[in-house]
């Protein structure tokens, strides 16, 4: 009876031991599919906010993926119509910092290769990404300086910022002198404020004034949105210069 007894113990044993190496190895599996599927999704959501940019700029929905493939390696799918601030959001709970910049380099960088001025709407796409990534204008307007590329100021009969040096065409990332006071009103702030209640006033006004929310009014009603978006970024980009805490 003592040996039946130590040869079921055994069996037992080794059925416990058979039971928990199988629960482990799927356990690893699960895990191992599980970071699979994130970086799928990651890569499927950079795709589509790379894609959303690029055509933004009027760029064709078949040369905006090729331009995906070839010079940014990336065979996802993509979500047409994607809305870049809120996916960028997605992208920002499934990634690092590191590569939440590198998004926004990418976009920059697909962008710039056409070596034009780029649309307004394109850059405020731009905007978008930066902030919904984490960023302030200063990220973008540093990237921005790095590859070259200016944008078309739309309110300036479409031609280049440098083209009208007497209407505002300094580089926003230019540390210019100025009152900062003049600045707070363009952003629409009295008194003292600190750096939260200028970027709070920033996002309120861009989002009245992006270019989107006037696409289908007049030539005019959309030349004087782009003109006021162009003048509350800059004013913004300053104080940011100057308001760090």
């Amino acid at each position: 009876m003592e040996i039946i007894a130590v040869v079921v113990m055994i069996a037992a044993g080794a059925v416990t031991a058979a039971f928990a190496l199988i629960a482990f190895a799927i356990s690893r599996k699960e895990r191992h599919g599980t970071g699979g599927q994130r970086t799928a999704d990651r890569h499927q959501i950079a795709a589509s906010i790379l894609h959303q940019v690029l055509i933004s700029g009027g760029m064709p929905s078949y040369e905006a993926l090729r331009r995906l493939r070839r010079s940014a390696g990336l065979a996802a799918p993509v979500t047409p119509g994607a809305d870049v601030a809120s996916w960028a959001e997605s992208y920002v709970g499934l990634t690092t910092e590191s590569q939440r910049h590198g998004l926004l380099e990418t976009a920059v960088r697909l962008v710039s290769e056409g070596k034009q001025p780029v649309p307004l709407a394109q850059y405020s796409a731009l905007l978008d990404l930066s902030f919904a990534l984490g960023f302030h204008i200063d990220a973008l307007a540093r990237l921005r300086e790095k590859y070259g590329f200016e944008y078309v100021d739309h309110a300036k009969n479409a031609r280049p910022r440098e083209a009208d040096r007497a209407g505002g065409a300094a580089p926003l990332f230019t540390r210019e002198n100025g009152d900062p006071r003049e600045w707070l009103r363009v952003l629409e702030i009295e008194g003292n404020p600190d750096r939260q209640a200028i970027i709070s006033a920033y996002r309120r006004l861009a989002a009245r004034h992006h270019p989107d929310k006037v696409d289908d009014r007049s030539a005019l009603a959309q030349e004087t949105a782009a003109a006021r978006f162009i003048e509350i970024t800059r004013a913004y980009e300053r104080l940011l210069a100057i308001y760090r805490d």
